[in-house]
């Protein structure tokens, strides 16, 4: 291990703990200036505007994506002698996959245009072709992740939506439309790239070798599938909403999915956190499953009260902040809310298979879900609009999970659903319960911005409380890891 991290085993547990801990910190306080910008421009640029945008973004984002192969994941968890020599044979293949993929973006802009019917398109697409390339560019960020210095990757990634959010948002309130959201992006991905190469432990070079190539596109094959699969339902939700009701219907998809980012965004940090020991451990079943339950039910203690609040407050949302326009999204917002919600109960499992260098089980998870959503939330959105389309989106998430357990259980056999639920359930149901309670006795009078933060409040003062009651070691544990002492040392044992 002391090849791979500059400190000694004994502490990769106290790491990982601090590690989520700096995630955590920097990822919310950029997720809320992204959030900020999001609703500012939303009520800025109205339905249509957003919608515009987001067939633009769901192409392009979803292109981007199908270029994430993995080629980081596999650095990450390669342990070659001579890392120089492999993150710049890592970076010449993303390059090379980057300008491929740009060059699609360039050729799918008129498609596109001529599938929505609109000529606006063109140019909006074009625009977007660069961030592959921008997003390769910054790939030294992958070793500073490799090492867990989450301070410098963390620091540098929030380079870019700063700026962002500093030039967005004062181009949307000048007039300058849709485009602001395209303008304010580049710029911010500008500084992104000029950061990352000023941090940069070592010089990007071109370096290809065949067989480095083809061990990377071993673990990157299945891992494109999966992703090509995603790309089924993300494109699939804005064209079926498209032919249903415009490009009102299409923003209104846009912000529900928009929104339901911010409700799995803790898997994110702890999946970013712990892939690096999971490939430091991997063999070890025991720590394995130890690292997978205590983190999913750290990302739990966040989820499910962000699903059950979006559900909770969505009409409060729309009627007090972004206008009622909006209110058509009432249903989309809910309803992703709690199907992004039973998506991340045990989320990350792909992340210790992929240490392992197995990628096909997650390609099999998502092509499960891919086939559910054009069973069931497809034909739902036809026959029963957007509540049938919530009510298939859900129902195509079940089939992921009966599919994810029967993986999860051959890798680590010992780990049960309860394992992961039952600390964080109790406590979302308990606000969820005083929150009702007060709307019911308030049954009939008028409903203020006052009733709406004050039971607000409520929720969220109820669920810390008996979230930190239950939790109270693994709070204990993250309060000594930020006071740099690490664990216990009989939790040092256990894993």
């Amino acid at each position: 291990m002391s090849e791979r991290f500059d400190f000694p085993r004994e502490q990769l547990r106290a790491r990982v703990v601090r590690g989520t801990v700096v995630n955590a910190a920097v990822l919310l306080l950029v997720d809320g200036l992204v959030l900020g910008q999001g609703l500012i421009v939303t009520r800025l640029l109205g339905p249509r505007a957003i919608g515009l945008y987001g067939v633009v973004t769901a192409t392009t984002m979803t292109v981007i994506a199908l270029k994430r192969v993995g080629v980081d994941e596999a650095f990450v968890a390669q342990e070659q002698a001579d890392q120089r020599q492999e993150f710049q044979r890592a970076f010449t293949l993303e390059l090379v996959l980057s300008c491929v993929f740009s060059l699609l973006l360039l050729a799918l802009a008129p498609l596109v245009a001529l599938v929505y019917g609109d000529d606006r398109l063109v140019a909006l697409m074009a625009a977007t072709a660069y961030l592959p390339i921008a997003f390769a560019l910054q790939s030294p960020l992958w070793v500073f992740f490799r090492r867990m210095d989450f301070v410098r990757q963390r620091l540098l990634q929030a380079v870019v939506p700063v700026v962002t959010f500093a030039v967005t948002v004062p181009l949307a309130a000048s007039g300058a439309g849709v485009w602001s959201l395209v303008i304010g992006p580049a710029v911010g991905n500008v500084a992104g790239v000029v950061a990352a190469l000023a941090m940069s432990p070592y010089p990007l070079a071109l370096r290809y070798d065949r067989e480095v190539a083809r061990r990377y596109l071993r673990f990157s094959g299945p891992v494109f599938v999966a992703l090509l699969a995603a790309l089924v339902v993300a494109q699939g939700q804005v064209l079926a909403f498209s032919a249903f009701g415009g490009l009102a219907w299409v923003g209104f998809v846009t912000l529900a999915v928009t929104l339901s980012r911010y409700v799995d965004r803790a898997d994110v940090i702890v999946t970013s956190t712990i892939y690096p020991a999971i490939c430091a451990i991997r063999g070890r079943t025991a720590a394995l499953e130890e690292l997978f339950v205590r983190s999913n039910r750290a990302t739990l203690l966040w989820v499910l009260p962000a699903a059950t609040g979006v559900v909770l407050f969505a009409g409060d949302l729309v009627h007090f902040v972004l206008g009622d326009a909006w209110a058509p999204a009432r249903t989309l917002l809910q309803g992703l809310a709690i199907a992004t919600a039973l998506g991340q109960v045990g989320f990350n499992w792909f992340s210790f298979y992929r240490a392992h260098e197995q990628t096909r089980p997650g390609a099999v998870e998502a092509v499960a879900g891919a086939l559910a959503f054009c069973a069931l939330a497809l034909p739902g959105l036809a026959l029963w609009g957007a509540t049938g389309f919530v009510a298939g989106r859900i129902a195509g998430v079940v089939v992921q999970l009966v599919v994810r357990a029967r993986y999860v259980r051959r890798l680590l056999p010992s780990v049960r659903a309860a394992d992961l639920l039952t600390r964080a359930v109790a406590p979302v149901g308990a606000a969820l319960g005083c929150v009702l309670a007060l709307r019911l006795a308030l049954w009939g009078s008028a409903r203020t911005e006052a009733q709406a933060i004050g039971e607000l409040a409520l929720f969220c003062v109820v669920t810390a409380a008996l979230s930190v009651a239950l939790e109270r070691r693994l709070i204990a544990e993250i309060a000594r890891a930020v006071r740099g002492r690490g664990p216990a040392p009989a939790e040092q044992d256990a894993g």
